[in-house]
């Protein structure tokens, strides 16, 4: 979120024309709603890290908007191949786990810390998963994904300008979708509740939306399990991965 910026054109309309020639085919309604709630109220455009004090050309911003919205579409968990991690584990990690679990076999230990890692990119990719499981279900209702990030700090919005933000969890707000609300009205859902295992959120979205039962965990974990099934790549996993191992 910035001061709002200064074009050199200040037309929405001329915001939407450069998004059609840089979007070309891919340029649909879906965007476009997520383009003029977006210059509806500047500040909360993203910044691409351009100067505030500047006046900005209004085509080379969009040429990044654009660009940063269909890098995050074509990214969604459904269509992307995952990349492997360049993080390796601190050796540390299996020491310690022998030190505390005596007669633990080393063999196990090392698959409890592979297995753990492949854990924590599983655990980053539940936020994306979550966003596409929600773009397949609100978009029949309005409710379009801002994908890219290409209104600051906002997951979804609809054409009355409503903004809505998710989380995966009632302790993963991050500083800056808590300072767009600062004068900006704003709809906040999280899926699950961090200290109550097996309690999750979804009728309190579903009354946001005024779809009882609309959604639910039972039906985004369905969701998950066809997208990984159908591209299982999403998810990288090295073919001598310890687990997959005897």
């Amino acid at each position: 979120m910035t001061d709002a910026y200064r074009f050199d054109e200040s037309s929405t309309e001329q915001a939407i024309a450069y998004a059609k020639i840089y979007a070309g085919e891919n340029y649909s309604p879906a965007m476009e709603t997520v383009l003029k709630v977006a210059f509806s109220e500047k500040r909360n455009l993203p910044t691409f890290r351009l100067k505030s004090s500047d006046t900005i050309l209004l085509s080379g911003y969009m040429k990044k908007w654009v660009g940063a919205y269909l890098a995050g579409y074509n990214n969604r968990p459904s269509v992307r191949t995952g990349n492997c991690s360049g993080t390796h584990p601190d050796p540390m990690a299996k020491t310690i786990l022998r030190a505390r679990i005596s007669g633990l076999e080393d063999n196990l230990a090392d698959k409890i810390v592979a297995g753990h890692s492949l854990l924590m990119t599983i655990e980053n990719n539940i936020g994306e998963l979550l966003e596409e499981y929600l773009s397949v279900k609100l978009s029949p209702l309005g409710w379009y994904c801002c994908w890219g990030s290409t209104i600051d700090a906002v997951d979804f919005c609809k054409a009355d300008g409503s903004l809505l933000q998710i989380k995966t969890s009632d302790n993963s707000e991050n500083s800056s979708s808590s300072r767009v609300r600062q004068g900006t009205p704003i709809g906040k859902w999280f899926r699950r509740f961090s200290r109550r295992p097996g309690v999750y959120n979804w009728e309190s979205l579903n009354r946001m939306l005024g779809r009882p039962g609309y959604v639910s965990e039972s039906d985004f974990r369905a969701f998950a399990e066809k997208t990984i099934a159908a591209n299982p790549a999403c998810i990288y996993i090295a073919a001598n991965h310890l687990l997959n191992r005897p």
